[in-house]
């Protein structure tokens, strides 16, 4: 159980750090970064001794949109991609309660279970969200005649499967969760 707090100490530290740097990276690439195939992308010279590489990729399915949106003037970064975060934020957020909970020697609790739970729904959500949104961002632009050349589509393909497997797992780890739960209870009742 010491080695459960110990680490989850450390996997804390991590999860925060992986926040930060996708955060800081996302908004530094769509304020310096420039829009080149899809994506955005920053390019950092490290005096010489060695070059980053940042991008913000929208993938297949919201890449046609990314650059509809930027020939039409739109900044395609600021209108999928701070979308496209938030799921990653949510997932870092249920992933800290977790392991808070593991350091607190917390392993068998109804809130384990409801943080992967959550982690399972977030990935549910994530499709929903990249099946509708580019829906509904081009009928915004279309009703509001902002822009009429931004296509309507709806797209599924290997990126929503990915999601619902992810959601699979995690949903199917949290139900044996809860079964561990239970019976950690019942052992804790039984003299």
């Amino acid at each position: 159980m010491d080695r459960i707090v110990s680490l989850s100490k450390w996997i804390k530290l991590l999860i925060i750090f992986l926040a930060l740097l996708q955060i800081s990276s996302y908004g530094a690439t769509m304020v310096f970064g420039e829009f080149r195939e899809g994506e955005y992308v920053m390019t950092i010279d490290w005096w010489g001794w060695f070059t980053s590489y940042l991008a913000v990729d929208f993938g297949a399915p919201w890449q046609m949109l990314a650059e509809t949106l930027y020939a039409e003037g739109f900044h395609a970064g600021v209108i999928l991609g701070s979308v496209e975060i938030l799921p990653y934020l949510l997932i870092y957020t249920f992933l800290y309660q977790l392991f808070e909970l593991y350091r607190q020697g917390l392993v068998f609790t109804k809130n384990n279970f409801r943080c992967l739970r959550n982690i399972a729904l977030v990935f549910v959500w994530w499709i929903v969200l990249s099946l509708f949104y580019p829906m509904i961002v081009a009928s915004v632009l279309h009703f509001s005649g902002l822009s009429s050349a931004v296509p309507i589509y709806f797209s599924l393909g290997s990126y929503e499967l990915k999601f619902a497997l992810f959601g699979l797992v995690f949903y199917c780890i949290a139900w044996v969760m809860k079964h561990a739960t239970e019976l950690q209870q019942e052992a804790d009742l039984t003299i």
